[in-house]
């Protein structure tokens, strides 16, 4: 039975009449390209608050996104909310020439929970600005000019980023080539190198070895490695989920060659795996990491976190930016930080994380489209295939089930290498009776199909 105050809410079908007006209106204005472009909007949002969002309509949903997982610790939470009101009335704009106490409080609170080694910062905006921030590092630091990136990873829109995206759909129509040389990814359930393996380690293997064996090959075609970019768990890849043995196997192969290791934890970081970073799970710390999404509490934060020599190599003036360390967005992440630790959030996440798992894979268990369900923390992937024996992925029925779930007041993501994987990535603050509600209505959603 669903609990009428605490599930979502759904007056009008939609979208209603305020959410196509203002649908109308934007297609009057707006240019091509953004995601609103599309047939419809995955949601008009007017307000959202906690794991709510609310539509012009006035339907309530409850929000299985997070945001593009950003929104870690809810929408607009009060103490959130109350470090801008108080920062707004100080201080707001401030160049990155200058020196702030909100820049310098947020750094020592980032680099404090920051994996060991890692000790020195340097801010960024978006996601994408982290990432080529981090690239430009290690040419810097390496005095080489060649990357290595992974099958399905993903790395941001910015120009410096996008040629290191595997899917070639990202970069057609902008001129712009491949800027990595790409290896294969252990991803288990649909292995590179054969679906044969029972074991994902086994899978993880043939990789390391396939990657190892470029490296010592002088006509594999790559020149002098400055870094390894990766995500350890893969978000618009699927949530796919780095084997035991292959992250720690990357480590060696970076040693062993001079080459720089460099996680991007902005979506898989700062509690939504149910660590605080997702490399924790294999204890193996990068040389430099990306963060982002969830850190800045809802404002545009993100930055590169690495160890002393990488973070070193830039001249003064060579890393600046109007907006790179506005005071308002600083204050807020302060505070998001805070909500983090105080709250508990990444215990909650593994906890949560795992009854969310567990029930899914019981409510779909014989479900003959639901290929795999994998997951770390509030992180989930549910891989959609037209049968388990051929695993051929679906992804219209993919996004025919994401539609089916905003009809139902739930909002999901939809990824993957094939776009057949929801993605569900709540606020890591929802609790036990708005989780049973989404999976009671995920499980009616699946047997409509």
């Amino acid at each position: 039975m669903i609990d009428a105050a605490s599930g979502p809410k759904m007056i009008t079908a939609y979208p209603g009449p305020q959410t196509r007006d203002l649908v109308e209106r934007l297609r009057r204005v707006e240019g091509s390209g953004m995601r609103t472009a599309a047939e419809f909007p995955l949601v008009n949002i007017e307000s959202a608050n906690g794991v709510y969002i609310i539509d012009s309509d006035g339907n309530r949903y409850l929000d299985l996104y997070a945001g593009f997982a950003a929104a870690n610790i809810g929408h607009a939470h009060p103490q959130v909310t109350a470090a801008i009101q108080a920062q707004a009335a100080k201080l707001t704009h401030v160049s990155s020439a200058y020196v702030t106490s909100t820049r310098v409080q947020l750094l020592e609170q980032l680099l404090s929970i920051a994996p060991t080694g890692l000790t020195r910062g340097l801010f960024a905006i978006t996601g994408g600005q982290a990432n080529d921030l981090a690239l430009r590092l290690a040419r810097r630091a390496t005095n080489r000019d060649e990357f290595i990136a992974f099958h399905g990873g993903y790395f941001g829109r910015d120009a410096g980023v996008l040629g290191l995206n595997s899917k070639a759909s990202f970069r057609r129509g902008f001129g712009v080539s491949p800027n990595a040389h790409f290896f294969p990814f252990p991803y288990a359930y649909r292995c590179p190198f054969g679906n044969h393996h029972t074991d994902p380690d086994e899978c993880a293997q043939e990789c390391l070895t396939y990657l190892e064996n470029a490296l010592h090959n002088p006509a594999a075609g790559m020149g002098d490695i400055a870094a390894m970019i990766l995500e350890p768990v893969q978000g618009n890849g699927g949530v796919t989920i780095s084997p035991k043995s292959f992250l720690p196997g990357l480590r060696r192969l970076c040693d062993q060659f001079g080459i720089l290791l460099i996680f991007d934890e902005i979506q898989s970081g700062f509690g939504r795996t149910g660590k605080m970073w997702a490399g924790e799970h294999w204890n193996v710390v990068p040389d430099l990491m990306t963060v982002g999404k969830g850190v800045g509490g809802g404002l545009p934060v993100s930055a590169v976190l690495g160890r002393a020599g990488a973070m070193s190599s830039l001249d003064a003036g060579q890393h600046t930016s109007t907006f790179l360390t506005n005071a308002l967005a600083h204050a807020a992440a302060i505070a998001a930080l805070d909500v983090m630790i105080k709250e508990n959030l990444c215990e909650r996440s593994a906890q949560l994380g795992e009854v969310l798992h567990s029930s899914l894979s019981d409510e779909l268990k014989e479900h003959p489209q639901v290929g795999e369900i994998r997951g770390l923390g509030l992180f989930i992937g549910i891989e959609i295939v037209k049968d388990r024996v051929t695993r051929e992925p679906d992804p219209k029925l993919a996004s025919r089930l994401m539609q089916q779930a905003r009809d139902a007041g739930l909002i999901l993501g939809v990824s993957g290498y094939y776009n057949n994987v929801i993605k569900l990535a709540p606020p890591l603050i929802i609790n036990h009776q708005q989780l049973e509600i989404a999976i009671e209505l995920l499980g009616n959603v699946f047997q409509r199909g």
